[in-house]
């Protein structure tokens, strides 16, 4: 087996994985009696229990077990297919909770299996190249789900366990974990140069040259905040989210479920496409374009709202927030990984679920409140999300 065929598998899992999130979370909207209340909760919940599993799993993942966090992974969406199979309103929510579980281990496994057996300057390779696969197999998956209606969605998830037991037969055990171990002794030899530089400067020269020893000695090696870059994923997650947690139901009356499928299936195709471009220009590790993207990506999900009147609204209103949050996504977790050496990712993907179990528990009280005190949330979070990247 190619040395690189694990990753292309693991791809295809994932993606998969995320591909069933939208399919069973809308599901639940489209097949079911659910309220707007139960459908919050249902997916607060579903943030809760990926939280908790990554709090659970991340000692797992910081030792470098990536191998029984894939099994865990799989075990878990297997528990997904055979409860999705009565479906009842509890036996779906359940399910979607199986999925959380299963999504949390399956991101830590292949996140640590890249930060150890890639060299750290591969490291932003790598994981541009996962965003990118993910996005456009993602695509792929929801698409399917439009054009082959006469499967039923069932099938679709013994798929993805296929795949999820052949991810665990390739996942190439991790026998020495050092290389995060080697860049974070790497970090903090810069970070020592830098000071060592600073008192060069104040020992042989004059006081007047203190400010250019601070510009090149400290902020060029100035390690970027991991709190701070958290910060302000979780408030640009709890924006989209807040919103896309209600979407269902907004369009549940004029789109089909299939529509929805084929209108974030199309989203998923573009997103890959405008990522590679991102790529090609070098931005993927930029916070100016990362604070650019939170702005634009606010005003666009806080104003166009109100023009969504037909399929094509829905697929541009879709796109354009999920590319813009896909550029964030990709910017602040380069950013976080060059300042955690590889360490932690569950501090990163929490931050992210804690925005959307956030979002999710806001909206369905905000929504009953009036569209005055809906559109002022995500504002709010827009700013402080703003002021966080910033000060990262």
């Amino acid at each position: 087996m190619s040395k690189e065929t694990w990753f292309a598998i693991s791809m295809v899992f994932i993606a998969l994985l995320s591909s069933l999130d939208i399919g069973i979370y809308s599901y639940i909207g489209y097949r079911t009696n659910v309220t707007p209340f139960q459908y919050g909760l249902i997916s607060a919940l579903w943030s809760l229990v990926f939280i908790v599993s990554n709090f659970a799993l991340g000692k797992i993942s910081n030792n470098g077990n990536n191998k029984l966090l894939i099994a865990v992974s799989f075990i878990s969406i297997l528990a997904t297919g055979v409860l999705f199979e009565f479906h009842t309103l509890v036996s779906l929510a359940l399910a979607y909770m199986f999925h959380a579980l299963g999504v949390a281990s399956s991101n830590l496994a292949i996140s640590i299996t890249i930060f150890e057996l890639k060299s750290s300057d591969k490291w932003n390779y790598y994981i541009e190249l996962q965003k990118f696969s993910f996005y456009f197999i993602r695509g792929l998956g929801l698409l399917s789900f439009y054009f082959i209606q006469g499967v039923p969605f069932d099938y679709f998830i013994y798929f993805t366990i296929m795949i999820g037991f052949i991810t665990f037969l390739s996942l190439p055990r991790i026998n020495l974990s050092i290389e995060r171990s080697l860049h974070s002794f790497t970090k903090n030899l810069d970070s020592i140069s830098s000071h060592i530089k600073i008192f060069s400067y104040l020992a042989y020269d004059n006081v007047g040259s203190f400010p250019n020893a601070i510009k090149n000695g400290y902020v060029s090696h100035r390690r970027i905040s991991i709190k701070r870059i958290s910060m302000s994923l979780f408030f640009a997650t709890l924006t989209g989210d807040y919103i896309f947690a209600i979407l269902p139901l907004l369009v549940k009356s004029d789109l089909s479920l299939n529509l929805l499928w084929l209108s974030y299936g199309i989203t998923g195709l573009l997103i890959g496409i405008s990522l590679i471009l991102l790529s090609l220009f070098g931005t993927t590790s930029n916070k100016r374009i990362a604070f650019l993207s939170i702005l634009l990506r606010g005003i666009w999900l806080v104003t166009a709202i109100s023009f969504i009147n037909n399929l094509l609204d829905l697929i541009a209103y879709i796109t354009i927030s999920s590319i813009l949050f896909s550029i964030i996504d990709i910017i602040l977790y380069n950013l976080f990984s060059e300042g955690s050496s590889g360490y932690s990712s569950h501090i990163y993907y929490n931050s992210r679920e804690l925005g959307t179990l956030t979002g999710s528990l806001l909206v369905g009280i905000a929504f009953s409140l009036g569209k005055e005190i809906f559109i002022t949330i995500p504002i709010i979070s827009t700013i402080l999300s703003l002021i966080m990247v910033v000060l990262a």
